[in-house]
């Protein structure tokens, strides 16, 4: 293979070769750095030098906008809102109000005392107790067995609870008109006993 040949005003440089070049010649092949020949490593070119300042600003930048996205605008407190200023408005109004003229108190009448109601007490003699509670609430009575006291006149002293099988011997008052609180007292003996 044959080296390409440098354009005429042109030098050929040693890494204008290449490496298959330089061993077909018979000599070792080193490699160039881009910093070009007789530099020493450490230095940079203007060209490297621009590269990593770009690459700093934008490290610089990303850090920036990485901050600024932790300390976001919702944990910010809003400004205290001022008060507004007071406004006072007075207004007058008149008013006439007419009194009505005084009334005289008239003295209370002496109120009259309401005679009692009265109810007309029938006479239910040889008749069974109930009917006669019945009759006493249809003449106006409010409670028929309340407005009675029957008792046994047998003379056994027994207590009178169901008044159908007890009939009536006598009773105080009847076929009279009484005062509706008045109690009626009637003497009873069981049907089937004779009166006494």
């Amino acid at each position: 293979m044959t080296a390409p040949t440098p354009a005429p005003g042109h030098p050929q440089r040693p890494d204008d070769v290449p490496a298959s070049a330089a061993s077909e010649a018979g000599q070792p092949f080193t490699p160039q750095l881009a910093n070009g020949p007789g530099k020493p490593d450490s230095q940079l070119n203007a060209k490297q030098k621009t590269v990593l300042g770009c690459g700093g600003m934008i490290a610089l930048f990303l850090i920036a906008t990485m901050f600024a996205a932790a300390v976001s605008p919702s944990d910010a407190k809003p400004a205290e809102a001022k008060p507004a200023p007071t406004v006072t408005v007075t207004v007058t109004a008149t008013v006439t109000v007419t009194a009505p003229p005084p009334v005289v108190a008239k003295a209370p009448e002496p109120m009259q005392e309401a005679a009692p109601q009265t109810a007309q007490v029938p006479d239910m003699t040889g008749k069974s107790g109930d009917l006669l509670v019945e009759a006493l609430k249809t003449a106006g009575f409010a409670d028929g067995y309340k407005a009675t006291s029957f008792h046994d006149v047998s003379g056994q002293g027994r207590t009178v609870l169901l008044l159908t099988n007890w009939k009536i011997c006598d009773q105080d008052p009847k076929n009279k008109a009484v005062p509706i609180t008045e109690k009626v007292s009637v003497g009873v003996v069981k049907f089937g006993e004779d009166c006494p």
